[in-house]
Parts: structure tokens; C-alpha cells; sequence
């Protein structure tokens, strides 16, 4: 009797520590420094452009399609103001970058994933418009990649978790300015709590980088950033 009471409560012990929820809508709002640096290529003017923290946010749905195989939507808003150079003035400082997008995801253990994912995001280029006047714009990335990561999802509890996003990049449209491919990564780490709910609680710190050649201005695009994330499944 004694025996088949602990064999009952180590297999609910197991279960508590898989997740079987198929929805799961999460939301994140966070504060991210922006760097800027391009080399306008008729005139071999070079510049770099910084932002104070600037606010975004991001949301997410999740469905599970079987116990190994899920797809996510997502999508979100990115203000940034670009801080003035000590000599010269800039236009459209103040931009707002929307990204979106749609992603695979394969569970290959119990800690970890491998997800493939395809979406646009906009991203800042300088331009120089003068010797002290110089001007920022934006413009349509598709981007395609893959993204491992690796975190618990119990029932309640401490979680954590950590990923590696690689990607590509090619112009959502051709031109003069757009007309090359590039490449980036993003990097995160996260940490928080699960409570009897299915309510997920996190911190989350992350790194992007991406750069990608033009016809007309070379760029380099970082954000580093930190954010509060919830998510509840069911």
C-alpha cells in the first residue's frame, strides 16, 4: 500500500512538471537603448546615432498543435527618440518601428526548443543631408531564422530560461536604398515565477544586433534592452 502511495505521488509529481496547456497569450513591455552607425556611400560620410531608454512593446499568442509541435503569432511597437550629435541637427528623430510575425516551434526535450521563425520588422537608417543636417528614416526588413532556447515550464515555481536568435535579412521591397541582404542575432536571459494559476512572471534582459549593406548607406542597428513579461496558458 505504502509502495503504490509513493508511485502515485511521484507520477503526479512528474505531470506537474510538463506543461499540456494548448493557449498561451503573453504581453511585454520593456525600456531599450538603440545604437545607430551607417556610412552613406556617394560621400563617405560616417555617423553614429544613440537613444535614451526608449519604451516598447510586445505580444504574443501560442497555440499547440501536438505535444512536441506549436505555432506562435506575435507582434509589437518599438518608440525611439535619437539623440541630437554635439554639432548638427536631426530630422525625424522620433520614429516608431512595428515588427511582426509568425513562428514554428519544436520541442525537442524537456528544457529545451528549436523554433523557426519568418517576419517583418522596420529598422532606422541615417542619412547625411547636409555637413551638420542629418535625417532618420525607416525601412521594411524580412527576416527568416532559427531560435534555440532553453527554460522550465512547470506548474508553479521558479522558472528560468535562455535563447539564441540567428537570422537573415532581405528588403521587404527594392530600390535605391534597400537593395542588399544582411544578418543579425539576439540574445536573452530570463527569469521569474509561475504561479497555481498558470500565470508566468519574468524578467527578461536581451541583446539585438543586425547589420546589413546597401546601395546607398551601410548600417549597423544593437538594442539592448530589459523588460517585464506575463503570460498565462490554459
Amino acid at each position: 500500500m505504502k509502495l503504490a502511495l509513493l508511485i502515485l505521488l511521484i507520477s503526479f509529481q512528474a505531470l506537474a512538471e510538463l506543461n499540456h496547456e494548448t493557449h498561451d497569450f503573453s504581453f511585454e513591455y520593456g525600456l531599450a537603448y538603440q545604437t545607430l552607425k551607417a556610412e552613406q556611400k556617394d560621400n563617405g560620410s560616417k555617423g553614429q546615432f544613440t537613444s535614451d531608454q526608449n519604451p516598447y512593446w510586445l505580444g504574443g499568442y501560442t497555440y499547440r498543435l501536438t505535444a512536441n509541435w506549436g505555432v506562435r503569432l506575435f507582434g509589437g511597437v518599438s518608440l525611439i527618440r535619437m539623440n541630437e550629435p554635439a554639432f548638427g541637427t536631426v530630422k525625424n528623430e522620433d520614429q516608431a518601428l512595428n515588427q511582426y510575425g509568425l513562428e514554428l516551434i519544436h520541442k525537442t526535450s524537456l528544457l529545451s526548443k528549436i523554433s523557426y521563425f519568418i517576419m517583418e520588422q522596420e529598422r532606422p537608417l541615417y542619412y547625411a543631408k547636409g555637413p551638420t543636417v542629418y535625417e532618420i528614416s525607416k525601412e521594411k526588413f524580412l527576416q527568416a531564422g532559427m531560435h534555440f532556447s532553453l527554460g522550465q515550464r512547470r506548474r508553479i515555481g521558479l522558472i528560468w530560461g535562455t535563447g539564441l536568435k540567428l537570422f537573415g535579412m532581405f528588403p521587404a521591397h527594392g530600390g535605391d536604398v534597400v537593395a542588399e541582404t544582411g544578418a543579425g542575432l539576439e540574445g536573452y536571459a530570463r527569469l521569474g515565477w509561475v504561479d497555481p494559476f498558470g500565470t508566468l512572471y519574468q524578467l527578461k534582459g536581451i541583446y539585438q544586433g543586425a547589420s546589413a549593406p546597401n546601395a546607398e548607406v551601410n548600417f549597423t542597428h544593437e538594442i539592448l534592452g530589459y523588460s517585464f513579461l506575463i503570460s498565462h496558458t490554459f
